[in-house]
């Protein structure tokens, strides 16, 4: 699937060695710096931009965007904040530095969609507070055109702070949206549990964990006869207690989903008191002598199986290893548990 990472990452590198370059030519114009402190401090930042352009070339935006919390991205802004403030407060001409730190409108756009709301908030108050100085130092030196520059500073600060503003209230609409959406898209409408495509995405999105889960298949016994008998509307309710006591059953810490029809899975990282026990704590808490109708599950139970190459290889593995038992405690009668054997015991 195509994403816009590369695209993004190319157009902030180009942008960040951009500024550098433009902060080098600047030396060479009568408005850049005049004295040799500035010229130095200007080099310094400019110089700087290669290796953060190198840093940032390597961003995941689009995973940077969900959370906002992203070191870099947020240091990011910070960086661009306090260079193009260093940059420009060289120039000799105030009014120049004021055109140049409108460059900060660049940044505020970056961190609406990028940055954490206290970090936007920095931007604003650093950008209004720097265009104030600088409207101030333009005004003593040239008080006869106070009402031009004036109107300068009012526009800088506008269209600084409105570009951050609105971007970041358009960017937290979509943000929210596609939260929604990405939530429908992950959850089983029925028992309210995750689905399939939710089930992968939270186990493969596992691989930086410590711990890797352990699986557990459980499948309605029967379930087809229920529907049968009783209507599709019994096999609706029947769904909905087997996900419903499953959740409270295995506790905050595991995952349940629903893998489709009759058949659940539960995740938990650390099945306790052993695998063997948990699961027989989950069939048992499935079966309730009030139900009118009675609902029993088969469980099959496997520990994750270590593969080197991938978290969606171990992820199949372990789901594969899981499938195997439950096809013998189906065979053994079914309402029981049954482990997965160990990797190398499993005839293929």
């Amino acid at each position: 699937d195509e994403t816009p990472d590369p695209l993004l990452r190319t157009g902030v590198v180009v942008q960040t060695l951009l500024f550098g370059l433009l902060g080098i030519g600047t030396t060479f114009t009568q408005d850049g710096p005049t004295e040799g402190l500035g010229t130095v401090l200007t080099y310094a930042v400019c110089i700087s931009t290669i290796p953060v352009a190198r840093i940032m070339s390597k961003a995941e935006f689009g995973m940077d965007w969900w959370s906002r919390r992203a070191p870099v991205n947020n240091w990011f802004v910070v960086y661009c904040e306090l260079g193009v403030t260093v940059v420009t407060a060289t120039y000799a001409d105030p009014l120049a530095a004021l055109q140049g730190a409108m460059l900060l409108a660049l940044v505020g756009a970056y961190a609406a969609h990028f940055a954490r709301p206290k970090v936007i908030w920095f931007h604003v108050v650093w950008s209004t507070v720097y265009m104030l100085v600088l409207g101030y130092s333009a005004l003593a030196k040239t008080p006869t055109d106070a009402v031009s520059v004036v109107l300068r500073v009012v526009v800088a600060i506008t269209v600084i702070n409105g570009a951050v503003t609105l971007l970041s209230a358009f960017s937290r609409a979509v943000l929210h949206s596609s939260r929604v959406h990405l939530s429908d898209a992950m959850t089983d409408p029925l028992t309210g549990v995750l689905n399939r495509r939710g089930l992968e995405a939270r186990a493969v999105g596992a691989g930086n964990d410590p711990v890797r889960p352990a699986l557990l298949l459980i499948d309605i016994d029967h379930f087809k006869a229920v529907n049968d008998h009783h209507g599709h509307s019994a096999g609706d309710v029947a769904l909905r207690l087997t996900a419903m006591r499953l959740t409270m059953s295995a506790g905050r810490h595991a995952t349940v989903s629903r893998l489709g029809g009759d058949e659940f899975v539960v995740l938990v990282p650390d099945p306790t008191p052993t695998l063997g026990e948990f699961a027989e704590r989950l069939r048992q808490a499935v079966h309730n002598v009030a139900d009118d109708i009675p609902i029993t599950v088969s469980v099959g139970a496997a520990l994750p199986q270590v593969d080197p190459r991938s978290t969606r290889t171990v992820f199949d593995r372990t789901l594969a290893a899981a499938d195997e038992a439950l096809y013998r405690a189906k065979r053994n009668g079914r309402n029981c548990v049954a482990l997965a054997r160990p990797p190398g015991d499993i005839v293929h």
